[in-house]
């Protein structure tokens, strides 16, 4: 049978995930998606100030930083430019291109992979976010677990992770399973954080399941491409 495929996703490029979950992921040599907001505000400013969520300003320390770490099989996405109302739905177009362009300007790698922020999808902003030359985006929260051949590459599902997971949950033979991480330590971190100690066993849970054959873990790239088929039958089986 074949083996599930997981990909680790991260939102926001919160420091807290450079700082404690690249170094765990790098231990286990898992490759992981980071979705990077596309400005040089030192704070996460997604709707309203949190002073302690620091995030990646994009100075000479943190790109040379980003482009060790897709040296090292890492995906760099994007995630907009301002993360906020009402820029996301005045001008959609703007959010998607120009973040995609920053990125790919200092890093000098294509940006092939956009995360709606606040999973906030319109008519328009997924057509924005086509025309802006992204292969596929992300979006959701119902946890679906994505067959071969699905409709949407432009609302890919995800399951949001929590302080406690069941590893074992994220594992369905020949299904594709997006997770997504936000907070890493700490609550100063970011939103809804996880803790570098459950980080940690989660990372190792996951690494016994690869090394066993039963997932393979890959960035949102990879399994957008290994999942993606010419037939569109069914997109998704819904948690039960």
């Amino acid at each position: 049978m074949e083996p599930a495929f997981v990909s680790l996703t991260f939102d926001d490029g919160l420091r807290c995930q450079f700082e404690h979950a690249v170094p765990i992921l790098d231990q286990h040599h898992f490759p992981a998606t980071f979705f990077l907001i596309a400005n040089t505000d030192p704070v996460h400013m997604g709707g309203s100030e949190h002073t302690d969520w620091r995030k990646t300003g994009w100075n000479e320390n943190d790109i040379h930083f980003l482009k060790c770490m897709v040296e090292k099989g890492h995906e760099i996405g994007a995630h907009s430019v301002h993360h906020r109302f009402p820029f996301l739905d005045d001008d959609p177009a703007f959010e998607a291109e120009a973040s995609k362009q920053w990125i790919q300007d200092r890093l000098g790698v294509e940006v092939p992979s956009y995360c709606y922020p606040f999973c906030h999808v319109t008519e328009s902003i997924r057509n924005a976010v086509i025309k802006a030359g992204y292969h596929q985006a992300r979006w959701g929260k119902q946890k679906s677990y994505i067959q071969r051949g699905f409709l949407d590459r432009f609302k890919v599902d995800c399951r949001e992770v929590l302080n406690e997971e069941n590893v074992v949950e994220w594992v369905r033979p020949g299904c594709w399973h997006v997770v997504t991480f936000h907070g890493i330590g700490r609550e100063q971190g970011g939103w809804n954080p996880v803790s570098v100690l459950e980080f940690s066993r989660q990372m190792a849970e996951l690494a016994k399941l690869r090394d066993s054959g039963a997932v393979q873990v890959g960035t949102f790239d990879d399994g957008a491409n290994r999942f993606r088929q010419a037939s569109t039958h069914a997109a998704s089986v819904p948690l039960s």
